[in-house]
């Protein structure tokens, strides 16, 4: 919990570049408080309305000797299920080839012999869950994509969502005020993306390496070698991108961590993430979600030391960056336009050495882009 206002809003520039919002109706709502009620209302409709029953594949598995002959002439025995518990089962896949691709027959029966070769793994979920979640499996080797950003909406329980929410709640609105609006969702969005990123590399990697070599695999840091099927979702990820942000731009604020020690944002972010690439490291519990907290705080480092990365992205969706600030502002400072480099870098010299060492210019020019953003 933030003890004390965050230093940058102890500065003047900071109040005359906020932007208040002057629409009517739901564009007042900032965009951290949508993400916020988006999450809490995916998480209330998962364990209420939408809490279905829902059965989904978890990847099949191809017995040792198999041929692709015999693996080309599969078909999965439905009729028939086994379970192994917790929810999760599986279907045999069976053939009618033997190893060189040669249907193999009953001669008593007078009609193919069915050999297994393999079985169809499959886990019963709620239907969010099981049409959102992440995993290497579903987004990689099924190229099911959409799941890089629907599982940054999903939670595994009321605790899990409260401490995600209660990040986002204390420094997001810090970061959305630097980024501004449209700057500031791509940036969550993207973070939480490179989350699933990191997790799919180092899942994949160390499922990779435990195939070939699975004496050694365990041992190497950093390597996940869960099942490239077990789920990921919180919004972690892109809140410790979010974390990352605020560190940047408010240092020295004072935050209550657990609500009890006092420390400054900055040091307290750092040795959050610390934590995670130790357990990362050492393979414990939730590593794959410190792996994904991992590549989300990366991002977040570099996106918001590049702003204009984030023009980028949106560009790529066709949307335009309304806080963009790269273009011809007339009667501000002089002829030149100023790019956005130029404004973080007034902002940060105001931030480090106090209002009082911009020049008067450069104070109009401030001002000029407060009233460029807040027409009226």
């Amino acid at each position: 919990m933030i003890q004390r206002p965050i230093e940058l809003g102890d500065r003047q520039y900071a109040s005359e570049l906020r932007r208040p919002s002057v629409l009517p109706g739901l564009s007042m709502i900032s965009i951290n408080t949508w993400i916020i009620v988006i999450n809490v209302l995916v998480f209330v409709l998962g364990i209420t309305v939408l809490n279905t029953p829902y059965r989904i594949t978890t990847g099949t598995e191809r017995a040792r000797g198999v041929t692709e002959d015999q693996w080309a002439h599969k078909w999965v025995y439905h009729d028939q299920t086994q379970w192994t518990g917790s929810g999760e089962g599986y279907h045999l896949i069976l053939t009618d080839r033997d190893a060189d691709g040669r249907p193999v027959v009953n001669l008593e029966a007078g009609r193919p012999m069915l050999i297994p070769i393999g079985r169809e793994r499959f886990a019963i979920r709620p239907v969010l869950d099981a049409l959102g979640h992440f995993s290497t499996g579903k987004a990689f080797s099924e190229g099911q994509v959409w799941r890089f950003f629907t599982f940054q909406f999903l939670h595994a329980n009321a605790l899990h969502l409260g401490m995600n929410m209660l990040g986002l709640w204390f420094v997001g609105g810090i970061v959305e005020e630097y980024l501004g609006r449209r700057r500031y969702a791509a940036f969550y969005l993207t973070c939480g993306f490179m989350g699933g990123v990191m997790y799919l590399f180092l899942n994949l990697a160390g499922y990779m390496l435990s195939q070939w070599f699975p004496s050694t695999a365990h041992t190497l840091p950093f390597l996940l070698v869960d099942d490239p099927y077990t789920p990921l979702v919180g919004a972690s990820a892109g809140v410790f991108g979010v974390l990352l942000a605020a560190a940047y731009i408010a240092p020295n604020a004072i935050v209550d961590v657990l609500f009890v020690l006092p420390m400054k944002l900055r040091t307290a972010v750092y040795l959050f993430l610390l934590i995670a690439v130790a357990n990362l490291f050492r393979g414990g519990t939730n590593a794959g979600g410190d792996a994904a907290h991992v590549g989300g705080a990366l991002a977040g480092f570099y996106l918001v030391r590049h702003t204009h990365k984030l023009r980028d992205i949106l560009s790529v969706f066709g949307l335009r960056d309304q806080s963009s600030r790269d273009r011809r502002h007339p009667g501000v400072f002089d002829s030149d336009a100023r790019s956005e480099a130029e404004l973080e870098r007034l902002i940060r010299k105001a931030r480090e050495q106090g209002l009082e060492s911009l020049t008067p210019g450069e104070q109009r020019w401030l001002r000029g882009e407060r009233e460029r953003l807040n027409p009226g």
